[in-house]
C-alpha cells in the first residue's frame, strides 16, 4: 500500500529550503520558523551565527576594570601570584609607562621554564610576551572571529576612538555568543569561590561565613577538613543530619570534629548562612 503523503516535518523541510530570503531578517525569520524540524540548540546556535554582525565586540569584550593584567616590570613571584589566583591562560601586559596601554601579551606557559629556577630572579616580560592583536570597540563580532581565525590568537586588546584599552576579548568570548555559556573546571571554581569567605566581622582568623548550600567537597578541599558527604551533599544538610528538627534553626550552635557552626541565617526549614570557627 502506497503512504499517503510525506511527513509534516519533511514537507516543512522541502518549504524551508524552497525559501529564497533576500534579507538578514527574513532568514532570520526562516531559522526561527524551523523550530519544528530542527533541534531547539541548533536553532538557537544558526540564530548566534546569524546576530554575530549585528554584535559589536564592545558588547562582548571583558572591559578593563574587571582585567586581570601585568605590568611590563612585574617581578616573577608577583607574576606567579596572579596566575594562581585567576587561573588564566593569557594576560594582557601594560606599559610602566602608560597605564592605559597594552604592549603585549603573556601566555601563562612561556613561564614554564622559570618555575624550575629561583623565584627571586629577575624575568624580563617583554622578551616573553607576544605581539597584541588590536580592535575597535565598533568593529563587528563574526569579523573579530574572522581576525583571531587568521592570525590563530585567542585574545584581542579593544580600543575606544582614543585608542585607550577598553578592555580584550577573547576567542571564547564570541563563541559563546553562538553556542551559549561555555564552562570548565575554573569556572566552577569561580562559582564556588563566593560560597566560603572570611568573616569580617569576627576577630578569629578561622572564621569564616559559609553559604548552606556550599558541597562539603569544596568545603573539605579549601579548608582541609574532612566531612563525609555520603548521605548529604551540602554543609546545610550537615548540620541538619546533625541536629534534626528543632522549632528555630537561627542561632544554633553544632561542634564538628574540632569545628563550630553558627546557623546566623535559617527558615522553619532549611538554612542558609553559617559561620564556621575552627576551634
Amino acid at each position: 500500500m502506497q503512504e499517503e503523503s510525506s511527513p509534516s516535518w519533511t514537507r516543512g523541510l522541502k518549504k524551508w529550503l524552497n525559501a529564497e530570503p533576500e534579507t538578514r531578517d527574513e532568514l532570520l525569520k526562516l531559522v526561527q520558523n524551523s523550530r519544528k524540524f530542527l533541534e531547539p540548540d541548533t536553532v538557537a546556535m544558526l540564530e548566534g551565527v546569524l546576530d554575530l554582525p549585528a554584535t559589536k565586540i564592545r558588547e562582548v569584550m571583558t572591559p578593563r576594570t574587571s582585567l586581570i593584567s601585568l605590568q611590563e616590570n612585574d617581578d616573577l613571584l608577583d607574576i606567579i601570584h596572579v596566575l594562581i589566583e585567576s587561573a588564566h591562560s593569557r594576560f594582557p601586559v601594560f606599559s610602566a609607562e602608560n597605564n592605559d596601554s597594552v604592549i603585549g601579551v603573556l601566555l601563562a606557559k612561556d613561564l614554564l621554564p622559570f618555575l624550575t629556577e629561583r623565584q627571586s630572579q629577575k624575568v624580563d616580560i617583554t622578551a616573553l610576551m607576544r605581539q597584541p592583536l588590536f580592535v575597535p570597540e565598533s568593529a563587528r563580532s563574526d569579523q573579530v572571529l574572522r581576525m583571531l581565525k587568521n592570525t590563530q590568537t585567542h585574545i584581542a586588546i579593544v580600543i575606544d576612538e582614543y585608542g585607550t584599552t577598553s578592555g580584550i576579548v577573547t576567542l571564547e568570548d564570541i563563541l559563546e555568543e553562538i553556542v551559549g555559556e561555555i564552562e570548565d573546571e575554573h569556572d566552577e571554581a569561580d562559582q564556588y569561590a563566593q560560597f566560603i569567605q572570611p568573616d569580617p566581622e569576627s576577630e578569629l582568623q578561622n572564621a569564616w561565613l559559609v553559604q548552606a548550600l556550599t558541597p562539603i567537597e569544596h568545603f573539605n578541599t579549601l579548608l582541609g577538613t574532612h566531612f563525609s558527604d555520603e548521605e548529604v551533599e551540602t554543609m546545610g544538610g550537615l548540620l541538619l543530619q546533625e541536629i534534626g528538627l528543632v522549632n528555630d534553626l537561627e542561632g544554633q550552635v553544632i561542634e564538628l570534629d574540632g569545628w563550630s557552626f553558627d546557623i546566623l541565617e535559617a527558615d522553619s526549614r532549611s538554612i542558609q548562612l553559617i559561620r564556621a570557627v575552627r576551634l
